[in-house]
């Protein structure tokens, strides 16, 4: 038995995280500070087992049952894919008289480019024969204005019935005031059509915005059926192995849900495969003394980049899924197609250009020897010696190099006349550019200087090519945990339950509206309350912050600010003095004369649990040793003979000098030249520019 196994054979808690990305599935196991990591693949046709292979697999390292697991925490893109790929379109939606095309007019705006001819919209996710409205109105207080016809509105869902949709999107005018007209529906649908599943839009949001609303409400109704039945039999594929573990998903607002409770709120699990990376580098870096951070996530699929400040991810309240707008609080992230897998190809017979299309996990890169026949970032990086054929994934998935060459000399190299050292140099080049991008967007273009922020890379793909990326943006110091491959699933133990509510309110911030905003306030935390009970969070482990989000009379966007008990004793002059000073910080000016207005009030529940951390080492004595040396193609210097380290020899207080390569068992660092990485006493690289 080893040391490891011992530890794990202790009593107590094993808490599991699972990744379940587009390539592969990410697995941690937890218990007494003790970290089992490993990849497995993906496997499309039936997600679980490749989850559940993972769990056998990360138990039978630790030497433990998977009747031993106490908790179990998910994250997957399996909602996400649903929505791009459209499988299923059989949604039906139901609106007021009128408005039956709001999901399709949208903003009618040309975005994102307004240059741009061939710009088309999104197509809408429920078509226009499944667009129906009946006759009703509220206004925007709640008061009716006209009663339901629920005689048309039996006819109508009698309509979506006989069209054999399998999901039902009820949004109607101002129902975030008034939901009475939409429950009635709800009950209305139970009687004509009860096998088919009803997602009302007071349930899903209670914010004003009709489009945004009914999006979100029809991207609720898409997946909620679909996500219900994989959660469902993802639990009964864990009991029939013994396992009785909590299960939790990871949600778009970075915190977690048990499946029961986020399959009621299917629209925010949209972003679950993003958040858990973004946690997981918060918490490494604010464990390492930093609290400025971007963070990189690059996988096998696509890129993800974040930006934390002073230790907190930031919020948005708007986001996007396919092209669907989503109006829900999700942690404010940009994704491009730029992964491990993206392929490379030539447009126009000179142009290269490098994604979105990925390759995936099957056929995958062409050096998977799966039948992949297009070159990709990971070709690339096998062939200038980035990476090892015989120790990718710890050595569990063969690279043929051979296969590599091939595709990139038929594919870019000879229809380019470029050396197949150019060609790969190209591609990572390209790949490298559009992250660049990526990271200027969440910082240059938001007036924040990304040379004041440490990147945190990860994912399978990240420590490849942080460096690049550090130097393209002048930022000096990169942090790269001691599993990159599998942070996204260490963040997923290191999330705490939460909980998002919110109720429109559009009125001047007046004394005369504070008995109003009080109740709203009351109700709002009494439903959160109410949800983390059915969590089983204990009180003292409780917190709910309330927020008002604020803009000038005008305006069209709004800035949130936290409420603190004088606001809500009426005296608004210290609320309206934070809103123009957080103004005038975003936007550069402010209104001091201008009438503020209140917009939506909102409450966050937050369930604090126990946080997962990378285990402590001892320190090494002397230098590195390194396990083997290889060429390696840069830029600048052709081929260098490069010093290559194992992980696991590695020790704290150790550096390396680049150029060099660490092997990680689930990822690579390619250290440049000019850089050097100091390993800490949780073996965390810290690499900083000899100029630093």
């Amino acid at each position: 038995m080893t040391e490891l196994q011992r530890v794990f054979a202790r009593n107590g808690p094993i808490s599991v995280g699972v990744d379940t990305g587009g390539t592969h599935t990410d697995v941690v196991l937890v218990h007494d500070k003790k970290v089992v990591t490993l990849k497995v693949p993906t496997t499309p046709q039936d997600l679980n087992i490749g989850i559940l292979d993972g769990l056998e697999k990360a138990c039978a390292v630790a030497g433990v049952g998977l009747e031993r697991l106490s908790r179990f925490v998910y994250a997957t893109t399996y909602v996400t894919n649903l929505i791009v790929e459209e499988k299923d379109t059989n949604v039906g939606l139901i609106t007021t008289a009128g408005f039956r095309d709001v999901l399709e007019i949208g903003r009618a705006s040309r975005k994102p480019d307004v240059y741009d001819i061939q710009w088309r919209p999104t197509r809408p996710l429920v078509p226009r024969h499944l667009r129906l409205g009946v006759r009703e109105r509220m206004d925007y207080q709640g008061s009716v204005l006209t009663p339901l016809d629920e005689r048309a509105a039996r006819e109508v869902l009698q309509q979506l019935k006989e069209a054999g949709v399998r999901s039902i999107a009820v949004c109607l005018l101002h129902a975030y005031a008034n939901p009475a007209h939409e429950r009635r529906i709800a009950e209305l649908a139970r009687e004509v059509c009860p096998d088919v599943d009803i997602s009302l839009s007071s349930d899903v949001v209670r914010e004003f915005r009709e489009y945004e609303r009914t999006s979100t409400t029809c991207v609720n109704a898409f997946i909620k059926k679909a996500i219900v039945e994989h959660l469902d039999a993802l639990e009964i594929a864990a009991g029939e192995r013994a396992i009785s573990a909590g299960c939790y998903i990871m949600r778009g607002n970075g915190g977690l849900s048990t499946f029961k409770k986020a399959s009621n709120l299917a629209a925010a699990i949209t972003h679950s495969g993003v958040m858990g990376g973004i946690i997981g580098a918060t918490a490494l870096a604010t464990q390492c003394g930093i609290r400025n951070i971007i963070t990189l996530d690059m996988g096998g699929t696509s890129t993800d980049v974040a930006l934390v400040t002073d230790g907190t991810p930031q919020m948005t309240q708007r986001s996007k899924v396919g092209g669907h707008p989503l109006l829900i609080p999700t942690l404010d992230m940009i994704t491009i197609g730029a992964g491990g897998g993206s392929m490379a190809w030539i447009e126009g017979g000179s142009g290269l250009r490098v994604g979105p299309r990925s390759a995936g996990s099957v056929p995958g890169p062409a050096c998977y020897g799966l039948g992949g026949m297009n070159p990709t970032v990971t070709d690339a990086n096998l062939y200038t010696g980035r990476l090892n054929p015989e120790f990718f994934l710890a050595g569990t998935r063969p690279l043929y190099p051979e296969k590599s060459e091939a595709a990139l000399r038929e594919k870019i190299a000879e229809p380019l006349s470029l050396s197949l050292a150019d060609a790969s140099i190209g591609i990572l080049s390209i790949a490298e550019a559009h992250m660049a991008n990526a990271i200027r967007l969440v910082s240059v273009e938001r007036g924040l200087d990304p040379r004041d922020f440490a990147l945190v890379a990860f994912g399978g793909a990240g420590a490849l090519h942080a460096v690049r990326l550090a130097e393209a943006l002048s930022i000096k110091k990169i942090l790269i945990p001691p599993a990159p491959g599998n942070l996204s699933a260490m963040g997923l133990l290191c999330a705490d339950i939460r909980h998002d509510y919110v109720q429109t309110m559009v009125t001047d911030l007046d004394p005369n509206v504070t008995e109003v905003l009080r109740q709203i306030v009351q109700t709002l935390l009494a439903q959160a309350n109410e949800a983390l009970k059915g969590e089983g969070v204990e009180p003292d482990h409780a917190q709910f912050q309330a927020t008002v989000d604020l803009r000038y009379q005008g305006q069209n966007y709004d800035l949130n600010i936290p409420l603190v008990d004088r606001d809500l004793e009426g005296d608004f002059a210290a609320l309206e003095g934070r809103f123009n000073d957080l103004h005038e910080r975003v936007y550069g000016y402010r209104l001091n004369a201008r009438t503020v207005q209140l917009v939506n009030v909102r409450v966050t529940a937050t369930g604090f649990n126990e946080k997962a951390s990378w285990p402590i080492h001892e320190a090494g004595a002397g230098s590195p040793v390194p396990a083997a040396r290889r060429e390696i193609y840069i830029e600048t210097l052709g081929w260098q003979l490069a010093p290559v380290y194992r992980f696991e020899d590695l020790h704290p207080t150790q550096e390396i000098e680049g150029p060099a390569i660490v092997e990680y068992p689930g990822s690579t660092l390619f250290v440049a030249p000019n850089w050097v990485a100091r390993f800490d006493e949780s073996k965390n690289a810290h690499l900083t520019h000899f100029d630093a």
